[in-house]
Order: C-alpha cells, then structure tokens, then sequence
C-alpha cells in the first residue's frame, strides 16, 4: 500500500564565488520552478551562496557575516516550500595559538527552512552536547568545545508532509568521492538508517580526470559502511536513499581554474537511479519518494550525458573553463591574442577560443616568424585561421633579433655573445613582447599556449612562450592533444587542426610529418620523448604515491617493459639501462630545475588533479638521491636487472 509521498527538486545551479547577491538570484529561479512544480523540498548545493573557493576572503569576518546574512533571503523564498541549502556560518570555533590578528576557522552549515520558519535540528539521544560550532568544519582544526556525547548517533531534521513525520540527514562534503572517510559523518548517519527517510549530501566538488575515477556507487557506499562499522554501530541495515546535489560553475584556487561539473545523483535501491547532467551546465531534476515503500519515480527526463570517450568530457571542461573565466574575470569583453606558430598546441588552442567564445570575432592571431620558421609551419597557421575564420595577422621578429644583438654590442659584450641558447630565448621573448604589445594596442589579453609537459620539464622561456592571462591546456599532455585535435576537428566537421601535425602510431611507434619543434634554431626538434615522457609526467605529477625510485624498481624487475608504456622503451632505446639512467636523470633536472618557472607561469585549467596546486606542491630546493635510488641505480647499470 502506498504511503505518503515526498516530491524532491534537485537545483544543480552555477554557482559564482564572491558573488551571493548574483547566486541568491539564481535560487529564486530554481525556487519559483521548484514551487511550479508543486515539489515539497527544493535542495542546493554547499557554498551556494558565497562559492567554495575564496582564498583570504573566508578569513574576512565582515564577508563571513554578509554571506550569513543571505540566510534570511532564502528564508523569505520559503513561504509553501522547503529549501534546503549550504552556507558559510559567522560562527567560529575557538582555535587556539592562532596568530594575532588572524581570523578564526569558518564553518561550512546545512541550513533547512520551510513555510517561512527554520526547521530545527533534532538530536537522536538524550545525552548532553555542548557542541554548537557547526556541521563541518572547514578550518583545519579541531574544536575545543566539549563534545559528551558517546552514542554515535547524528542529529536530524524532521518535519511533517501530509501529516506524516519526516526524517531527514544532511550531510556536508561529498560522500561518493572514494577519498571521503566513511567512519566520519556516514558512520553517524547509517546507524541511524532505521529511523532516516532520506539523505541529502550537499557538495561542492571540482571536477577532473582524478575525481572520476574515484566515483563510487550507491552500493560501494554500503559495502564500504558495512566494512568499516562493527556491529554495535551498523547492523547491516541498507542505507536510505542518498542524493547529493552538486553546482556547475568555474572557480579558482588563483593558480588553478577549477571547473564543476554538476553531476548530482540520486542513490536509492543499490544503484544510481536518476541523475543530473553532468556536461558542466545547469540542471533541474524532480523525484518523487514514497515514504512508506521507499520506491521512487522521478518526473524529470534521465538527462546526465555518458561520455563515450572521456577527452570529449575534457575538452567540454576546457571549453567550459575558457568561457566561464572570460565571463568572470573580463566581464568587458576584451580581445584575446594569441601567437599562432602553425604547431600543435597553438592550433588546438585556437581552435578552443573559438568553441568558448562562440565565434573568432574576439580573437587575433599572430605568426611571429625568424628565419627558422618553415614553410610548413607558417602555412599551417595560414590555413588554421582561414578554417577558424580569425584575423591573422603575418611578420618577421627578425628585425628586433638583429636590433637586440646591436644593443648588447653597446653594452660592450664582443660579437656572438648571444648566440646558442641565449639567441633562442630572445627570440622567444621577443615574440612574448610583441604578443604584449600587440594586446594593449588592442585592448585584450594574452592566450597560454604551454602544454603540461613542457611546463614540467621547463620547456618554456618566462616572459616568452610563457606569457598569458590563463593556459588551457597546461594540464594536458602532448599526447592527449593528439586525441582532443581530431575531436576538435570532428566538432567543426572540417580539418581545423593540419593533419601533418598528428602523428600516426604504428605497432613499433609513430611516424610524424611534421615533429613538434620550438623554430628557435635550424633543423630543432622539441627534447621529449613524446608517449614515454607523457607518461611520466602523468605519473610523477599526478600520482602522489609514485616515486622516481618506483621507477628504476620496475625497470629493474623488467616490469616496464611489459606495461602500456612498454613499446616507447623498445621505441626510444631505453631497454639500453645506460641509457634509461641517462634520461630519468635527464627528467630529474629538467623538473627540480625549472620550479621557479612554474610558479610564474599563468593560472592553468585543472584537468587531472580537482584540486590542483594544492595536490603537487613544489618548493625551491634542490633534491638529493635516496640510498633507495642509488641501489637500483646501481643495479641496473650492473645489468642485475631481475
């Protein structure tokens, strides 16, 4: 027999950080067509009003107490509904040895109102708990108020649907990510699953390539529950339907461009029963639950895309990140230039402005040639721009080459003083220069072209190739480009990116037409052993468990060999152990070498890690080998490979 009914609005809104009155705005719009709907609760993300990511502004008390303040206006839309919601709290935890002058920790709080009123939190036991610092704090620290109570049980939410009493938890900090501790919050929350009629897991979740493969399932966080908590806590009682409602947006963590991708999920029955999109965009899903039976419907069409390759979700990310960063940050529209050599990465990255910025109307190119600059390469820009239908704007820098090797001479340094490398980074930042001046002449700014694997190796001359206002693909590997060109070509249902660009893989490695090449001297060839250091830096940088030793340990094993990256060993002849020495040592310098030219290298749009710059930290120093390192070390060379 059918009980009482309770119709859910999921509101995955676009959440803009330092912007409440902008994102109170929004609520109203997912309010007004919740009520439409006739639904019974209206949920929203975490942060919804004030954004995750605010760097300093969440140690300002006056901005912490303005953003508490929009607490009353979404009580005001709750006259007919419930609304459920996550802010920022004006109440701080007494964190001791706190330097003078500093702000003490925030919270982050579910706040739940309805008809007008707030709905009250229950607590599920009689004992004492003198705790009232909040639902999750975000400070780092931990409270020092007195916490008596030893039940394990977790305060809920309860109030009345058709006379029925209804009980809900609320959660705060994204359970499905495979990096959350279970033991914390859920562990309060399952042992009270006998009395809980739903879940609502409020989350504001970057994503990235790291964040999807830590998914889990509705029935991974119950085995997971059911591992973790003996039986005096969980008695093998299923979970009660859990949705966590998620924002779109773009925020920034000052070096990282995060971008969020929606994805909010209801969980009932053992699996994952209706969901949001999750293509970054904003989206509004209503369910209905039956409180009696626990079976539900939902009255929103199934919309969430499946990506069938993930670098379709990459580039939909970048794009996403390029247009919401533009949007926010230059909100007057300005120019966006870019240096366009006819390689690779500035043709994708071109070819990305035009997906973001929805035309080339903003966009101008430049071809900054010296006389190391082929035919090939020069046409590729050519036919690039004609594709895209920018402006393309064609020069020589070698004027301004000549005039700076005349200028050194007056500074008394002899003939040839700058030839070899120095020569090649001055025309690098010669190019750098034009780039800026050619972007104050026009008003605008300047696109990055760098890839992730030059800026990890310092492949790159600062306030040259390294200039720019944001790099789209600084998180993105050159062998990842690959693919992301021919969808890009695929999107434009034209060849945009030059075929000659993209490599061709065959059993035993590749053939290229045209090799990756900075045109800086005659007949250069980029450094990188393309695929094999990819994959390097794919393992050094983004795995925070891999070490270099792990390295020479798998090789020693004769391990390598035999996984994905194998054939690039055979390929480039690092099966030769001098040779493979050689190069991770080669990779070791390039990377400890080159921090300071990171650290000034533009805000990049985080792909891999969802926290990036937090995740892989870097300092300043120089790194010795560990004992570790020089035994295998030694070993290899000896050939006592095993």
């Amino acid at each position: 027999m059918s009980g009482t009914k309770l119709r859910v609005a999921i509101a995955q809104m676009e959440v803009v950080a330092g912007q409440p009155r902008k994102n109170l705005e929004t609520m109203k719009r997912f309010v007004d067509l919740a009520k439409q709907q006739q639904a019974d609760l209206v949920v929203f993300p975490e942060f919804c009003l004030s954004g995750r990511y605010l760097g300093n502004r969440w140690h300002d008390a006056a901005f912490i107490g303005d953003i508490a303040y929009f607490d009353d206006e979404v009580l005001a839309l709750s006259d007919g509904i419930g609304i459920i919601f996550g802010n920022a709290s004006d109440i701080y935890c007494n964190v001791p040895d706190l330097p003078a002058g500093e702000i003490e920790s925030y919270f982050s709080e579910a706040r739940f109102c309805r008809n007008g009123a707030w709905v009250p939190f229950e607590k599920s036991c009689d004992c004492d708990d003198d705790c009232d610092c909040g639902d999750d704090c975000h400070g780092g620290d931990e409270c020092d108020c007195d916490d008596d109570c030893q039940c394990h049980e977790s305060p809920y939410y309860m109030f009345e649907c058709d006379g029925r009493e209804v009980r809900i938890a609320i959660c705060l900090g994204d359970l499905s990510g495979a990096g959350y501790s279970i033991s914390g919050v859920m562990k309060e929350f399952a042992c009270m699953a006998d009395d809980c009629d739903i879940i609502f897991d409020l989350c504001s979740s970057p994503w990235s390539l790291h964040a999807m493969d830590q998914d889990v399932e509705y029935e991974e966080l119950d085995e997971r529950a059911d591992d973790e908590f003996d039986d005096e806590f969980y008695d093998d009682t299923p979970l009660p339907p859990i949705v966590r409602v998620n924002c779109v947006g773009m925020q920034n963590t000052d070096k990282a461009i995060l971008c969020f991708d929606g994805a909010s999920t209801v969980y009932g029955d053992g699996y994952r029963s209706f969901a949001c999109r999750d293509d970054f965009q904003e989206d509004f899903l209503l369910f209905e639950l039956d409180l009696q039976t626990g079976d539900m419907s939902s009255y929103s069409e199934f919309t969430r895309p499946f990506y069938d390759d993930v670098d379709e979700k990459v580039l939909d990310g970048i794009i996403w990140g390029l247009r919401r960063f533009d949007e926010q940050v230059f909100p007057f529209h300005p120019k966006w230039v870019i240096g366009l050599s006819g390689g690779l990465d500035s043709s994708v990255t071109a070819a990305l402005m035009c997906q973001a910025f929805g035309g080339p109307e903003r966009i101008v190119g430049y071809n900054l040639a010296t006389r190391y600059n082929s035919d090939t390469t020069k046409m590729n820009a050519y036919d690039l721009a004609q594709a895209l239908g920018i402006r393309l704007v064609n020069g020589s820098i070698e004027q301004l080459v000549q005039a700076t090797d005349n200028v050194v001479s007056l500074y008394g340094y002899p003939d040839g003083a700058t030839d070899g490398l120095v020569q090649e980074n001055i025309q690098a930042r010669l190019r750098g220069h034009l780039l800026s001046t050619f972007a104050a002449i026009e008003g605008g700014v300047i696109m990055n072209n760098g890839n992730k694997v030059e800026a990890t190796f310092g492949y790159a001359t600062l306030y040259g190739d390294a200039v720019g206002a944001i790099s789209p693909i600084g998180d993105i590997t050159k062998v990842r480009l690959f693919n992301i060109a021919r969808l890009l070509n695929k999107r434009f249902g034209k060849t945009v990116i030059p075929e000659n660009l993209l490599p061709v893989e065959t059993d035993d490695g590749y053939t290229w037409e045209t090799m990756p090449s900075a045109e800086l001297k005659d007949a250069q060839k980029d450094p990188m052993k393309w695929f094999y250091h990819d994959w390097i830096v794919e393992h050094l940088v983004d795995d925070p468990d891999f070490t270099i030793e792990m390295l020479l340990a798998a090789y020693r094993a004769d391990k390598l060999e035999s996984s994905p990256v194998g054939k690039w060993v055979a390929f480039y002849g690092l099966d030769d152990p001098k040779a493979f020495i050689e190069d991770v040592e080669w990779i070791e310098r390039q990377v400890n070498n080159s921090v300071f030219k990171r650290v000034q290298m533009p805000p990049t749009i985080a792909v891999v890690r969802d926290t990036a710059g937090f995740d892989y930290r870097e300092n300043q120093m120089k790194c010795e080998h560990t004992h570790r390192y020089e035994q295998l070390k030694a070993a290899i060379l000896n050939n006592a490979r095993r």
